[in-house]
């Protein structure tokens, strides 16, 4: 019994450590790009006011800034203002979670460059999150999206790979103390048009 229990620990362990920020890059660096051309990528259509949750190790590579990274690529619905994205973290244990810091580059109807946003918050600083019903930890940010916007893409920032953020902790037992995250380029997002 010792043995099996010695097993079993040792497993939920390495699963733990296994959303290494540093495995990461290395998919990242090994993943070949695409849609070099903004024009060239496809653009899905999603439901206002609904939540929609990607899996970023399931979407395509693209080189942003410089720096590779997956993206969602959304069609803006003509009657949306806003975008919710909440970033949830990885992991069974916080002491080894990662999370994605999103960003957003928004085109306009002939797929040119309006604006890149980046959240409010500067990972820098802190994050602030949140436990969902389930125990899920995350972190949300709002954009405010420009009038003339019709195409939307999500993406990250692979140069703060492996680098800290500090969040604010509340333990599900009550109380809160301070943590840190290690941001990575691969984590499930949700994002929810307004």
């Amino acid at each position: 019994m010792k043995k099996l229990t010695s097993i079993t620990v040792l497993v939920i362990l390495l699963f733990g450590c296994a959303n290494s920020a540093k495995n990461d890059l290395a998919t990242l660096k090994s993943t070949p790009v695409c849609c070099a051309n903004l024009s060239d990528i496809s653009f899905a259509t999603q439901q206002i006011k609904k939540l929609t949750t990607f899996d970023l190790k399931n979407q395509p590579i693209r080189v942003f800034n410089e720096a590779k990274s997956p993206f969602i690529a959304i069609e803006k619905p003509n009657n949306s203002r806003f975008v919710q994205v909440f970033s949830y973290a990885n992991g069974v244990f916080i002491q080894t979670a990662t999370m994605v810091y999103p960003q957003l580059l928004i085109l306009d109807k002939s797929k040119q460059v309006i604006k890149h946003l980046k959240p409010y918050e500067a990972w820098q600083n802190g994050l602030p999150t949140t436990l969902d019903l389930a125990g899920n930890l995350y972190y949300k940010t709002q954009f405010t999206l420009p009038e003339e916007a019709k195409y939307l893409i999500f993406y990250t920032d692979s140069s703060l790979n492996n680098k800290k953020t500090t969040i604010n902790w509340r333990s599900q037992v009550g109380g809160s103390e301070y943590r840190q995250l290690t941001l990575t380029s691969f984590a499930k997002i949700g994002i929810k048009l307004l």
